[in-house]
């Protein structure tokens, strides 16, 4: 049976990370998500093994979500995925309707609650909720280390290639496709798959459809749809939204994520982008053994 709560968790944990690395954070973006690490939707193994704390002494409505029905208001990261019928608003019937704040804030605004009252899943694997314990670690040390935006934003830019050549690249395509190029194969894939749910890359034909953050991003959206259909006691519409996002996060992101991140996480040079890579390898090991999908590291 699916589970909102969870979905929930989920929904706000791929929102945020889709964004982060779409984009570096600016000044707010970055205080925000510092702020909230301690809310992480999804639960983690601190080093010592111990698991960390469960968020909230109140954790969470007791009850399957709002009183009002789903999340239409609840929004998603501006840098996202865009309603293929327009340029400015999200999916229109269901889903999100209103963009999120820019940066990480959507750790507190993705889901239907924000990060003081949602339940921490405790799902994952325990290699996987070490990742997340890990990543959850290297953001407090990127306080800890007063790491500036704009180192963060230069380590973005030498990781992902903004404007000089990646050292990791983003895109399904050069890690999948045998000539190893963007607009490959997997791009017109996953832009189907995005259409699917009327739901397009924000600079179509000019960027690739399959970068990471778009893909993470078009994981939170689907999940968003998904609540929205279990509130709206839309059963069938519910398990075949959960179908197409199972097919995707096999056929996509579980096919290349877990090598992209692992060089990521040998590349990266802040703790902040050290720490969004491992909060990513988490977030994906708890969807994969939610829908019972291996998630192999390399």
């Amino acid at each position: 049976m699916l589970d909102a709560a969870t979905l929930d968790s989920l929904a706000a944990a791929f929102a945020a990370l889709g964004r982060l690395h779409r984009e570096a954070p600016d000044e707010t973006a970055l205080r925000g998500f510092r702020d909230l690490i301690e809310d992480w939707p999804l639960a983690a193994l601190e080093p010592e093994g111990k698991d960390s704390a469960a968020g909230p002494s109140n954790a969470g409505p007791s009850n399957a979500g709002p009183s009002n029905a789903g999340p239409s208001n609840a929004g998603l990261p501006s840098a996202g995925l865009p309603n293929s019928g327009s340029s400015s608003a999200g999916p229109s019937n269901p889903g999100p309707s209103n963009p999120a704040p820019a940066g990480a804030a959507a750790v507190g605004e993705a889901g239907t609650a924000d990060a003081s009252t949602r339940t921490r899943w405790h799902g994952g694997t325990d290699a996987g909720r070490a990742a997340t314990g890990a990543g959850m670690e290297q953001i407090r040390e990127s306080a800890r280390a007063g790491e500036t935006p704009e180192e963060i934003r230069r380590d973005h830019d030498l990781l992902y290639g903004d404007t000089a050549a990646a050292r990791v690249a983003p895109y399904e395509s050069v890690h999948r496709g045998v000539d190893g190029l963007v607009f490959g194969e997997a791009t017109l894939e996953v832009r189907a798959a995005y259409q699917a749910l009327s739901l397009q890359a924000p600079k179509l034909n000019q960027e690739p459809d399959d970068h990471i953050g778009l893909e993470f991003d078009f994981m939170a959206q689907l999940t968003l749809q998904v609540i929205d259909a279990l509130y709206g006691d839309d059963a069938a519409r519910a398990e075949k939204l959960m179908t197409h996002g199972t097919d995707f996060l096999r056929d996509h992101l579980l096919a290349r994520a877990p090598q992209m991140l692992d060089l990521a996480t040998q590349h990266a040079q802040t703790h902040f982008m050290k720490g969004v890579v491992l909060l990513s390898i988490g977030a994906l090991d708890s969807y994969a053994e939610l829908l019972d999908l291996p998630f192999e590291r390399p």
